[in-house]
């Protein structure tokens, strides 16, 4: 199902974390917390996306950002809703992380982005709930 066909059916709402998050590329995994939002691990490398405040032994990392989910159940046949979201978000300049959960998705923005991004969004006909 194309997003357009899907967005006619639902309204579209997201939330913002009231948290801050560091994105941290790490040599082991950690143990999960509560305070650990992911961990990414592939064949190159471990990622861990946790709360600031969090004590990661990082071999690098990004702070902080801000995390907006889409409060919506996604089908798994749709197309099109992270490319529209991500293109919104790159025509103004915002770069963004995305992570998929099972029938949600999230994106985390720079912190400095946070208000043109939720700008973004509300023109796009999306309420912040």
């Amino acid at each position: 199902m194309k997003y357009s066909e899907f967005r006619e059916k639902v309204s579209m709402k997201f939330s913002v974390d009231n948290d801050r998050f560091v994105i941290a590329r790490l040599r082991e995994v950690p143990k999960f917390s509560d305070k650990i939002f992911s961990i990414i691990r592939d064949k190159k490398e471990i990622t861990v996306i946790a709360k600031e405040g969090f004590q990661l032994s990082a071999i690098s990392e990004e702070r902080f950002f801000k995390l907006i989910s889409f409060d919506v159940t996604l089908p798994f046949d749709l197309t099109d809703f992270l490319s529209h979201i991500a293109t919104l978000l790159a025509n103004k300049n915002i770069p963004t992380l995305a992570i998929s959960a099972f029938s949600t998705d999230h994106i985390f923005i720079k912190e400095k982005h946070l208000d043109s991004a939720i700008e973004v969004l509300k023109k796009d006909g999306m309420t912040i709930s």
